[in-house]
């Protein structure tokens, strides 16, 4: 591999200034800032939120509601359902406000040193990893739709405590005891970054086990009925995701891990969180069913609780929440997880072979044949998530044939770079060695902001930890591939490990070559399975 890398320096440095930027304060005081949420009329599909601000020395106070969400991208305006907006002074006087565009709100409290702010949240969307939902049936939200953040207090610590209708159960990523109501958190982010889900504890299943240490749970809101043989087949599944992945970059740094999953209900989306991921799938399961709904999707999410949430794209933590987020590097942070997410449910033990033939056959199928593949490379299919990824259409567009999304062109990239390595180096490296080089360079970096330990990545990263893993100047590759629009030679790459590509209409397929070498033998018996032989 030979190329130069083009990627534009300027605006990577451009979006690490603004990831630093939302982390530089606008107060010198700090303040305790606690929320609190009730929903006393779920059918009404409000969410009653009280914020109280104290420690104030007299100034202005500002209150940030967020314009988008993130793992979303496009700009969502959740003030828009905001209503009944109040603040007074912990004596009950009214404190006056203004705002100064639709997401921000001024309060003037004069010399009070505290102020209790509160406000509903209509809520009655179909569950997803974006807005919330309130009925008579449970609650469930995402945080960024529903809290409002206090400006320049983004990274001290918050509380929330949580009111919900009697008989009904608090379930997220940071319950650690039955009946928790009370949660601390580092910072505001950490709280937008904990899903929620209240409900009577019926409707819910509840299953756990334990990997490496660590304490995994699964939350499993099912419609309709479920046979035991089926659940227990589920738990096992995740189990087996979890314990190969795992294995790629070690064990995540925190004691549990919560899965949330919908299955059967309206909506179909999968959201990464630092300590859980919540999963919405309209399928229920069938107990004949080859895969069982909401593998595919945990699979991919997993692997999220690495790439993303801490090895991280430099705009991804500490957030900027007034501003939808343009950042080149969801190829890797979105498309590898994507690969990653495929390949595991073979290599966990979940899928047979031939279902991961016919998976990577379909990946590079479209990697090849997709129109706009042409008209935007990895990275500019990167920055253009927030016309995509959940955006709203105002007008007729024509992304079918101008847009090819980075979930695809970065898992194909991701698939080509494993078996290349794999091929250079006898199968004694692979993609998971090129991970933990970019684990290495930022996250075991000093670190760089309130948010997490470590830095966020650059494409300069991602190019650097392919070189040194594969002992090859990538940049040409990188110019023609990532920030070109050149295809891969997936017929070459397949040959290197005894396959071969057949197109066949609508349908191809990867077949293996009867006189593949013990060579070509040895390196795909390590990309199927995933193992090197170091």
């Amino acid at each position: 591999m030979t190329a130069v890398f083009s990627a534009s320096r300027a605006l990577v440095t451009a979006l690490i200034a603004l990831a630093a930027g939302a982390a530089n304060p606008a107060h010198a005081q700090r303040y305790s800032v606690e929320y609190t949420i009730t929903m006393p009329e779920p059918a009404s599909h409000l969410y009653s939120v009280q914020l109280f601000v104290s420690g104030l020395v007299g100034q202005s106070v500002e209150l940030q509601m967020p314009v988008w969400s993130p793992g979303r991208y496009a700009r969502m305006d959740f003030a828009r359902n905001v209503q009944e907006f109040a603040a007074v002074t912990s004596d009950g006087k009214p404190v006056s406000w203004t705002k100064t565009n639709g997401s921000r709100w001024v309060l003037r409290p004069g010399s009070a040193r505290s102020v209790r702010i509160t406000y509903r949240v209509f809520a009655n969307s179909q569950l997803s990893g974006t807005f919330s939902v309130l009925d008579q049936h449970h609650a469930n939200w995402n945080g960024p739709s529903i809290f409002m953040y206090v400006e320049g207090q983004k990274q001290n610590p918050v509380t929330l405590s949580v009111i919900p209708p009697d008989t009904w159960t608090v379930i997220n990523g940071e319950v650690t005891r039955p009946g928790q109501r009370f949660f601390r958190f580092p910072t505001y982010d950490h709280l937008v970054d904990t899903p929620t889900e209240v409900a009577p504890a019926e409707a819910l299943m509840l299953e756990s086990f334990v990997v490496d240490g660590r304490q995994y749970r699964l939350m499993i809101h099912h419609s309709g009925t479920v046979r035991d043989s089926t659940r227990r087949r589920f738990v096992r599944d995740v189990e087996s995701l979890v314990r190969y992945q795992n294995s790629v970059f070690g064990a995540p740094p925190i004691d549990q891990y919560t899965f949330l999953f919908h299955l059967g209900f309206n909506g179909w989306d999968g959201m990464e969180h630092l300590t859980s991921t919540q999963i919405t799938v309209p399928t229920p399961w069938t107990d004949g069913a080859k895969l069982l709904p909401g593998i595919e999707v945990a699979s991919h999410e997993y692997f999220h609780v690495w790439n993303v949430k801490r090895v991280r794209p430099a705009a991804l933590g500490p957030f900027d929440y007034t501003r939808e987020a343009y950042q080149p590097s969801l190829w890797v942070a979105e498309g590898w997880t994507q690969y990653y997410g495929l390949v595991t449910l073979h290599r966990s033990g979940v899928e047979d072979l031939p279902g991961f033939y016919r998976r990577m056959a379909g990946l590079i199928q479209e990697n090849l044949t997709a129109p706009g593949r042409k008209e935007v490379s990895a990275r500019m299919s990167s920055l253009h998530a927030p016309f995509w990824d959940g955006a709203m259409d105002p007008q007729p567009s024509n992304l079918a044939n101008t847009y090819f999304d980075y979930y695809t062109k970065g898992a194909g990239i991701a698939a080509y770079l494993d078996l290349y390595i794999r091929d250079r180096t006898n199968n004694k490296r692979s993609l998971n060695d090129v991970f933990n080089t970019l684990k290495r360079r930022t996250w075991d970096a000093p670190k760089s902001s309130y948010y997490l330990q470590g830095r966020g990545y650059t494409e300069n990263d991602v190019e650097a930890a392919v070189g040194d893993v594969a002992n090859v100047d990538p940049s040409e590759w990188f110019a023609r591939h990532v920030g070109g629009t050149v295809d891969l030679d997936f017929d070459q790459a397949l040959g290197w490990v005894g396959l071969r590509l057949v197109r066949s209409g609508d349908q191809w397929r990867i077949e293996e070559m009867q006189d593949a070498t013990p060579a070509q033998l040895r390196v795909r018996l390590g990309w199927t399975t995933g193992r090197t032989d170091k």
